[in-house]
């Protein structure tokens, strides 16, 4: 063998060996934001929030707190109040139905298949303005705010919540409703 082939063939050896070295580092253990995660269409953590059927289909703890993503049906001309969210953007792909999104002064109709953000600190709401109970895919940045409908759901499960009560929990989660 010449010097020249020995050259190279180390070369691929030692590039080889840092390629299969750098996918090695690239391995990850289960429950790392960087793994898939499953969650099939029955799974999911169940809220029901003021007569909204709300499915937790990836909480914040399964993405260290980066995001949740929920599936929200809502009855015709249903939808919440106007509210301010001080942490989390609100993104929101229309599966089914026709809504009317406010956030801030802006009136935003969409219809199955849009895909609308509303910015955390801006004052907004959505009503479905559909004959049929729409449904939403939301995806909360950052996570946790998921923990408020778990809140919510347990504490009006016995009784009917009064304002005050909501309102103490909104605060909890940096969500304050605005009148209109």
């Amino acid at each position: 063998m010449t010097i020249q082939k020995i050259l190279l063939f180390i070369l691929f050896i030692s590039t080889f060996n840092s390629c299969k070295k750098e996918k090695q580092s690239t391995i990850t253990k289960p429950n790392e934001t960087n793994s898939p995660i499953y969650i099939s269409s029955n799974e999911g953590k169940e809220w029901n929030v003021f007569g909204v059927k709300i499915i937790g289909k990836i909480l914040s703890n399964q993405t260290k707190g980066e995001y949740s993503v929920i599936i929200t049906e809502t009855p015709p001309n249903g939808g919440p109040p106007v509210h301010i969210h001080e942490n989390e953007d609100e993104l929101f792909y229309i599966l089914k139905g026709n809504y009317l999104f406010s956030c801030g002064e802006k009136k935003i109709k969409a219809k199955q298949g849009d895909y609308i953000r509303l910015p955390r600190g801006i004052p907004h709401n959505f009503i479905n303005t559909d004959s049929i109970t729409g449904i939403t895919m939301n995806t909360i940045t950052p996570g946790g705010f998921e923990n408020f409908f778990n809140e919510i759901a347990e504490a009006s499960n016995n009784s009917t919540l009064k304002k005050q009560e909501v309102d103490s929990i909104a605060n909890k989660y940096g969500v304050r409703f605005v009148k209109n």
